[in-house]
């Protein structure tokens, strides 16, 4: 995974966290307990009336609280029109150990 993460750094990113949030922005660095710092992020609020964005700056995310990261495709990204997007928010994860 740390190979992989560091290939991802100075790119563009989605983090899902476990409570089902999702934040986009530009990996600047992490950890080994994963905890990242992204730069230039913003949350993705997914509802029923559509999709909105909440500008953040600067955000740490805790490692433990990572779901998923991703890399993301910025010529796919720029195709997709959210305004057609409504979804209900994503639930939390259940973590099973």
């Amino acid at each position: 995974m740390t190979s992989y993460v560091e290939g991802l750094i100075n790119g563009v990113v989605n983090i899902i966290t476990n409570d089902g949030r999702v934040f986009t922005g530009i990996l600047k660095s992490f950890d080994q307990s994963m905890n990242m710092v992204i730069k230039s992020c913003h949350e993705k609020v997914y509802s029923k009336e559509g999709v909105k964005f909440v500008e953040i700056g600067m955000y740490f995310i805790r490692g433990d609280n990572i779901s998923i990261v991703s890399e993301v495709d910025e010529e796919m990204e720029s195709r997709v029109n959210y305004d057609e997007i409504k979804a209900e928010p994503l639930q939390n994860m259940k973590i099973h150990i």
